[in-house]
């Protein structure tokens, strides 16, 4: 497992890819503390990659299969309103139905980093 994400000191996204389960947690505590950020996990290949971005309550989990195929993790139960999120260093719009809170899209990574399987996470809807 490695993983990349915000800096909490700079705002920007940080490409230095890590290893550390322990160290992703308490970047993602940091982040979340500041109110928002974004990070990327992958598995022992290069594909395929999770992505959570957030900002306050709402995030958004993207999934890259490779080079060409991205999808996002439709919400359970779509959000009350569309939100920005942070992607790589931009807020972005997204419609409620993409729209996660950030205590389930959290479990999704944790869920991705134990496993490594991304279709655990419920339904991907294809970019």
């Amino acid at each position: 497992m490695s993983w990349s994400a915000t800096s909490p000191t700079s705002g920007k996204f940080a490409p230095v890819e890590r290893s550390d389960f322990a160290s992703l947690i308490e970047r993602f505590n940091e982040l979340r503390a500041q109110g928002r950020g974004y990070l990327e996990v992958r598995g022992s290949a290069v594909f395929p990659v999770l992505t959570l971005g957030f900002a306050r309550a709402a995030a958004v989990v993207h999934l890259m299969t490779d080079e060409d195929a991205m999808s996002l993790l439709a919400a359970d139960e779509p959000a009350d309103t569309d939100a920005a999120v942070v992607v790589l260093d931009d807020l972005v719009d997204f419609t409620a139905d993409f729209v996660l809170n950030l205590d389930r899209a959290w479990q999704v990574v944790e869920e991705f980093v134990r496993t490594g399987d991304p279709c655990r996470a419920g339904e991907w809807r294809e970019l």
